[in-house]
């Protein structure tokens, strides 16, 4: 089947949008390609439709795909299964047992999704990302496709320069959105204006705001005036945060009120209404987030209400996010204090981390100690994992000759551990993730009887059985260094910061300008020069209005 037939097949669509088709005959005809479309622009068929067609299989790069630690049984089945695409976190990567399993895949094609993240002019860098160039020299020279809806200029060449292009090859989309409406407004009283916006547009809604506390008092705000709303930010568990998106995406809830952890992966056809309570950082963040209103291509509105306060806000938020070289090397220090992690061990399990318990105890700042931490992520030293959606994990702690001299002697488990060997074949060498409830239907038998026998089983030294823990969790992803041997220059976090301090700059020009159509503002920044005004933005409106008066 050709690209259109398996698009037909598929996804239901009888043709391509923006610059599907040339994106993925570019990658079918096995060129580097760096794949450029707004929000909402369809990227992960870019890369789908080609997977399908070529044998073998498609390896994706995600930030948004959770950190997995068991992932054995999955790798070997995309050696010699019927599995057409493996997604991994980019940290994943550095994983030796990942590494050499791949080499031994059939890699059709790698993906790498948000891929303004390996540019170190991104707004989203992670180092991790460096590491693909490594995955690609054992990959039977398959193509690389990046896509990013986010990419200046300068991040574009960054991206192709970063990956080894071997020619430089960009497909860009025009950003320009006919049905999507920009208005900035400077405005002291926010909530007020919120509350009009949404008496007048009944549909589906985001709020963005800039902490926790704002999301959960302008809900609240909502409730209190009769809208069906609620709050979204990092500080709840991901069940939860699960089930409230669930219920915004089906339209049991309208009004979702959030951080900017909300939205990623998210494709919702009907939003109208956008609403930015306070000033993002950068261009990138806004026009991402502006952009999931008005996917269906019906009207709808993006409205940024800003005053004085959030320019202080944001400048305040570079100064915690860019922390001190010296207040780093104190961080990581401390939390190996914490958790009593000595110098150049790699730690296998996961650390419990109550992040306000280990401020209090060091007596740290608690909004500059969850940018540090945030700041060591970003470096790939640690992760901060949420485990409220986790699995227990056993693992076998003698080895194959020492556990059939049990079986003999223990009949009473000899049954159940031929079933785990058979189930779990990584078992002797990593802890695997099992849910209780569902292994103990597998093997017909009550979760109270299963996790006796698990139980039994750690008593006596035969396995290592982990039970689930709630909460965040930490993880080390490299060897513990000595605190003063990060690889951490002054120069390089000097340089990153007066780059984002460039960048709040740029968002706070286009805020405050009232000179000129909004979306040629923002297509000139992501280098689209057009001299269209779009007719419906602020400004427009504004000088429609003039003309009108004239006539």
């Amino acid at each position: 089947m050709n690209a259109l037939d398996i698009l037909k097949k598929y996804w239901g669509h009888n043709s391509f949008r923006l610059n599907q088709e040339e994106i993925i005959m570019s990658v079918i005809n096995k060129q580097d390609t760096l794949a450029l479309l707004p929000t909402g622009g369809g990227k992960s068929i870019c890369y789908q439709i080609p997977a399908i067609i070529n044998d073998g299989i498609c390896l994706v790069i995600s930030p948004l795909i959770s950190l997995m630690n068991d992932i054995d049984t999955t790798l070997t089945n995309c050696i010699y299964g019927n599995i057409k695409f493996l997604y991994l976190s980019p940290e994943k990567l550095k994983n030796d047992l990942v590494r050499e399993k791949i080499k031994l895949m059939n890699i059709n094609l790698i993906a790498v999704d948000e891929a303004h993240c390996i540019s170190q002019w991104g707004h989203n860098f992670r180092p991790s990302y460096r590491l693909i160039n490594e995955i690609r020299e054992f990959t039977n020279d398959a193509p690389i496709i990046a896509l990013t809806a986010t990419a200046n200029k300068l991040v574009a060449e960054d991206i192709q320069e970063n990956l080894n292009f071997k020619k430089n090859n960009l497909i860009k989309s025009s950003f320009k959105r006919k049905n999507l409406s920009y208005v900035n407004t400077i405005i002291n009283n926010k909530n007020e204006v919120l509350l009009k916006l949404l008496k007048k547009i009944k549909s589906s809604v985001i709020v963005y705001v800039g902490s926790r506390r704002q999301s959960n008092e302008v809900c609240q705000l909502l409730i209190n005036n009769q809208i069906s709303a609620k709050s979204y930010h990092a500080g709840i568990d991901s069940k939860t945060r699960d089930k409230i998106q669930e219920s915004w995406v089906t339209n049991q809830t309208r009004v979702i009120v959030a951080t900017n952890a909300f939205g990623l992966g998210i494709d919702k056809e009907d939003v109208k209404l956008v609403v930015h309570m306070q000033l993002p950082l950068n261009i990138e963040s806004y026009f991402q987030e502006a952009g999931r209103a008005g996917r269906n291509g019906k009207t709808a509105y993006s409205f940024l209400l800003i005053n004085q306060s959030d320019v202080k806000r944001n400048k305040d938020i570079l100064n915690f996010r860019y922390p001190m070289l010296e207040e780093i090397q104190e961080m990581y220090q401390k939390i190996a204090d914490y958790l009593q992690v000595a110098v150049n061990t790699l730690p296998e399990e996961e650390f419990e981390f109550n992040i306000e318990s280990f401020a209090k105890k060091y007596d740290f700042n608690i909004t500059k100690t969850f940018h540090t931490l945030q700041f060591l992520e970003n470096e790939d030293l640690i992760k901060l994992l949420d485990n409220s959606f986790g699995s227990s994990k056993i693992r076998m702690a003698i080895n194959n000759a020492d556990l059939y001299k049990f079986q003999i002697a223990n009949s009473y488990f000899d049954n159940f551990i031929r079933i785990i060997l058979r189930k779990f074949p990584g078992i002797f060498n990593n802890n695997i993730s099992i849910k209780e409830k569902k292994l103990s239907n597998e093997l017909n038998i009550s979760e109270e009887k299963l996790i006796n026998i698990l139980q039994k089983l750690e008593q006596k030294g035969i396995i290592s059985y982990i039970p689930k823990h709630g909460g965040t969790h930490l993880v080390y992803l490299q060897n513990r260094l000595d605190s003063k041997r990060l690889n951490i220059s002054k120069e390089r976090l000097q340089e990153a910061k007066e780059y984002s301090n460039k960048k709040l700059e740029e968002i706070i020009a286009y805020a405050y300008n009232r000179d000129e159509c909004r979306s040629i503002l923002l297509l000139k920044y992501f280098g689209e020069n057009s001299k269209e005004r779009c007719q419906v933005c602020d400004y427009c409106v504004k000088e429609n209005r003039k003309t009108l008066k004239q006539k």
